[in-house]
């Protein structure tokens, strides 16, 4: 249902496949449409740059490159109309800080419904 109301166009960025298809599925069936799936930082750099997504769903730690906050920072600065959610199991002060430094939601992977709302937030 492309262009409905609250509808968003999404990149998810995880080293973990289960969890991306995790997150494809349960953002289709909330009528988003994920327009890319990434395993590095690097590559959700490239997928932001090229599909000019309203949000980026990144974990924190994707081995061996760039960690979410990294790549948030990159995405934002490239284009601050981009809404990143950092969605990890790291609940640690620093990158629960990182993430607000850089203009990102920080929600606790695992909490999908948590996710979705902060999809509503952008």
């Amino acid at each position: 249902m492309p262009g409905a109301v609250g509808q968003k166009r999404v990149v998810i960025a995880d080293n973990d496949n289960e969890w991306l298809e995790l997150i494809r599925t349960d953002l289709s069936l909330e009528g988003h449409v994920v327009v890319a799936s990434c395993t590095s930082g690097e590559d959700a750099v490239d997928a932001c740059r090229q599909h000019r997504p309203d949000v980026l769903v990144v974990d924190e730690r994707m081995p061996p490159g760039l960690n979410g906050v990294e790549v948030a920072r990159q995405v934002r600065g490239a284009d601050p109309a981009i809404q990143v959610v950092l969605f990890t199991n790291f609940d640690e002060e620093e990158i629960v800080k990182g993430a607000a430094d850089v203009g990102a939601v920080f929600v606790l992977k695992g909490n999908l419904r948590a996710l979705r709302a902060a999809l509503t937030l952008g």
